[in-house]
């Protein structure tokens, strides 16, 4: 089920830039809204959100993390095969290829830049590998749902 914005909403817009597939839209010091049908039940809005105003499919208020404390992808480069996918499922462009430091077969390997990831496990969930991973915070309830899986099975831009 999709997040839900309530009446808490102080119309910062924090949440809106931070949403990985622009279900997010307002105006501000005005309610946000979330677009049902663009929502993946990530939960990174509901991390940012200041004013605790967002649900998620069950009515819980997602509680929001400090901006240092909030989970970032990161690579075990011993298993990046340089596929790619993560860079293309990526909605922030913060994952680029880069040469390997690693001694292997293939020279390239994603890189994360951790300043504009927001942690919303895309990448994680499409690396059939393991070799991308966000961490879980300490008080997380499992994460991807059927809704987002759903979206990292959209085409790939070929290489």
């Amino acid at each position: 089920m999709p997040h839900f914005i309530f009446d808490a909403c102080i119309g910062c817009g924090v949440c809106e830039p931070v949403c990985p597939t622009d279900a997010i839209s307002g105006v501000l010091r005005d309610i946000y809204e979330i677009d049902p049908t663009l929502c993946i039940d990530c939960g990174v809005c509901g991390k940012y959100c200041p004013a605790l105003a967002i649900q998620d499919g069950e009515g819980s208020v997602i509680q929001s993390i400090k901006h240092k404390e909030m989970p970032k992808a990161y690579v075990l480069e011993e298993n990046c095969t340089g596929c790619v996918w993560c860079v293309d499922v990526c909605p922030f462009d913060c994952i680029r290829m880069a040469p390997s430091a690693v001694e292997r077969d293939h020279s390239m390997v994603a890189v994360v830049d951790q300043s504009t990831c927001v942690g919303c496990r895309l990448c994680e969930e499409i690396c059939n590998k393991g070799a991308i991973l966000v961490p879980r915070h300490g008080d997380e309830a499992e994460y991807m749902t059927p809704a987002m899986h759903q979206f990292v099975q959209a085409p790939l831009r070929a290489y």
